[in-house]
């Protein structure tokens, strides 16, 4: 259940209620190895788009259904469903398939039908909403099925990759492609190599990649004593191997209004002081991280940990010399 989607979730707590467990966000949390923060999404969901008769009970410290005879069957598609629909029928439009545009607008008649907040014209709706879609098609250029391929298959690899920020020369990896993510117009794979660590490759800069039945034997030096655990999480479009720390970002008013509407992170957790919007979420000093901050410009008040103040200074330092300041 890690990678449990909204429906998932919704069934686990399904199946909580009604044994009368009083689950709450903590217990969702933890039975579908997802975040206390996406365990409350899912229940504020469930209670106030599609009108699920739950209730808290203080004194349990969970949740139960006020209506044990409702049916979780019964539920609609709720509003990320109908944008995601929204989202395909635009990407879809890049494709010249009739027969593509008439199921999906056969979909969204079937998904609306009995819904008088949302209009049943698909093709009205497109008209109304458009996206730019260039970064998406990139996906074509870089064979994505085949990457997806390779990992539902578990198909050991030879690559030959090229990094500009760390290799000047082409590097050999072999092993195995674990998980594709997409973010900010790249996709990053994570890949596990026979010394059993997982890397973290931007797929463009792959070069060559060649199946193989089996991976050449590692040298008794190559072969690590205990491989160390990584620590993954997603943030800034990108995993990290690094333990994660709490990073604080304070951000001073008018800009503390335009980016509190903002998501930075699935974890992020804003609070006020008079207008100064101080913002925590886990992370490490990635560079997308800094330059994000350094985006900010004045309207950052202070930044924690020191850590990435350091890098951010280096960082500042250079540009200052190109700026021909001493």
């Amino acid at each position: 259940m890690e990678s449990s989607t909204f429906l998932k979730r919704s069934l686990v707590l399904q199946g909580e209620l009604q044994k009368r467990t009083y689950p709450n966000a903590f217990t969702l949390a933890s039975l579908c190895g997802c975040s206390r923060s996406t365990a409350m999404r899912t229940i504020d969901r469930l209670r106030y788009e599609f009108g699920v008769p739950i209730e808290y009970d203080e004194s349990n410290r969970g949740y139960y259904l006020t209506n044990l005879d409702f049916s979780f069957a019964s539920l609609p598609p709720g509003r990320d469903e109908l944008v995601a629909l929204i989202l395909l029928s635009e990407l879809a439009s890049m494709i010249d398939d009739t027969s593509l545009q008439q199921a999906l607008s056969s979909l969204w008649t079937r998904i609306t039908n009995g819904r008088s907040d949302v209009d049943h014209d698909l093709e009205y709706m497109r008209n109304c909403f458009s996206s730019e879609t260039t970064a998406i098609a990139k996906l074509a250029d870089i064979d994505l099925v085949r990457l997806l391929t390779l990992c539902h298959r578990g198909q050991l690899v030879l690559i030959k990759y090229r990094s500009p920020w760390r290799y000047e020369e082409d590097k050999e990896y072999g092993g195995m492609f674990e998980r594709l993510h997409f973010s900010d117009g790249i996709l990053y794979a994570m890949f596990k190599d026979q010394r059993n660590r997982q890397i973290v490759l931007n797929v463009s800069f792959i070069k060559e990649v060649e199946e193989v039945p089996e991976l050449p034997p590692l040298s008794q030096d190559d072969i690590p004593e205990t491989p160390s655990k990584p620590f993954w999480l997603e943030g800034f479009g990108v995993w990290s191997g690094q333990k994660p720390e709490i990073i604080e970002i304070t951000i001073a008013s008018p800009a503390s209004r335009y980016y509190s509407a903002q998501t930075w992170h699935a974890e992020q957790e804003d609070t006020w002081d008079g207008d100064i919007l101080i913002r925590r979420f886990p992370g490490i000093a990635s560079p997308e991280l800094r330059r994000r901050v350094l985006s900010l410009g004045r309207f950052v008040v202070s930044v924690r940990p020191e850590s990435i103040l350091e890098q951010m200074r280096e960082d500042v330092a250079r540009l200052a010399v190109l700026c021909g300041e001493e």
